[in-house]
């Protein structure tokens, strides 16, 4: 059994043997969190660049040093424009609804 699928049957221990999971976890929801809070259409996303716009958007997101702020600006902030410091700002802008 390959270690991907070993984690996938420990459920919560997952961390101890990809300490990078919980992180890609955390990202991928403030990313999906952040395109609901800031009006982002998600059929606009995916047809963005045939998906590949989204992908990078993804990446900047996973790479993003920035996640306790943008964590509490989705809990304190009314649905709005992204943040400054957010890395997709510009991309979020491109596929409001």
């Amino acid at each position: 059994m390959g270690r991907l699928m070993f984690m996938r049957v420990l459920g919560q221990g997952q961390s101890r043997w990809w300490p990078i999971f919980e992180r890609v976890q955390r990202q991928a929801h403030l990313f999906g969190e952040m395109m609901e809070h800031t009006g982002a259409a998600s059929g606009a996303a995916a047809r963005d660049g045939r998906g590949v716009a989204f992908a990078a958007a993804a990446r900047r997101c996973l790479a993003c040093p920035h996640a306790g702020e943008c964590r509490n600006w989705l809990d304190h902030t009314a649905g709005s424009e992204a943040p400054p410091f957010c890395p997709n700002a510009d991309y979020l802008s491109r596929v409001k609804a």
